[in-house]
């Protein structure tokens, strides 16, 4: 299966899911809560660990480091460490995070085949801005939309909705890309069609499970549209 089997034709669009789907970021992501829980006078984690918790924002990021290390993790503190840890990531979030295997070939591809891009991410904005321009997709990629960028993020559909608009593309011909079952559900409310990768962040669990229309090991092998 190609991707215009998934609509009977050739996609305007695709918008991507970045952590876990383009960008392997779990090193420079643990690297930052480490930081931010030695701050607290907190054990770290480590990166296996953070591996697992890594999806659904920054919040909920930091909420499960600080439940694993003691066992709560209040609002109060949430608020006060919340800006420890985006200040640490900020300082290493392009370290030693690297794109997965066939990413980079593919978004060339599909670029250059006139075919729009955008990222919709619930990673803050300001971190998949840079994090995206600093591996050069930037030209390929114009539309970048985090997770603070409007009120809500996926699984809600408005972020995909936003990005067609931004792109100049209709919904209808356009292809979610990512990683979770948020990325499944986000793009179902949508009503898109979503294409998996297994290698993600899906929190142990098999992504199909999601349900997604397609599941491929590595984007490059639908380099041929």
């Amino acid at each position: 299966m190609q991707l215009r089997d998934l609509l009977g034709r050739q996609p305007e669009a695709l918008l991507f899911d970045l952590d876990g789907t383009l960008i392997d970021s779990v090193p420079d992501l643990a690297s930052a809560v480490d930081q931010t829980l030695r701050q607290a006078g907190l054990p770290a984690a480590g990166e296996a660990l953070v591996r697992g918790w890594v999806g659904n924002g920054a919040r909920k990021l930091l909420e499960r480091a600080l439940s694993h290390t003691k066992g709560t993790a209040d609002d109060a503190e949430l608020d006060a460490l919340l800006p420890v840890f985006f200040e640490c990531y900020e300082a290493c979030c392009a370290d030693h995070t690297v794109a997965y295997p066939g990413v980079e070939a593919a978004l060339k591809a599909w670029h250059v085949a006139g075919v729009k891009l955008a990222c919709v991410t619930n990673k803050p904005e300001r971190f998949a801005v840079k994090i995206v321009h600093h591996f050069g997709w930037s030209e390929m990629m114009p539309v970048v939309l985090g997770g603070d960028s409007l009120p809500t993020k996926k699984p809600a559909p408005e972020p995909l909705w936003v990005a067609c608009e931004r792109l100049g593309v209709a919904v209808e011909n356009t292809i979610m890309v990512g990683d979770s079952v948020n990325d499944v559900s986000a793009a179902r409310a949508a009503n898109m069609p979503v294409i998996a990768v297994p290698y993600g962040y899906n929190y142990g669990s098999d992504i199909r499970e999601a349900g997604p229309d397609m599941v491929v090991e590595s984007l490059d092998t639908l380099c041929t549209l």
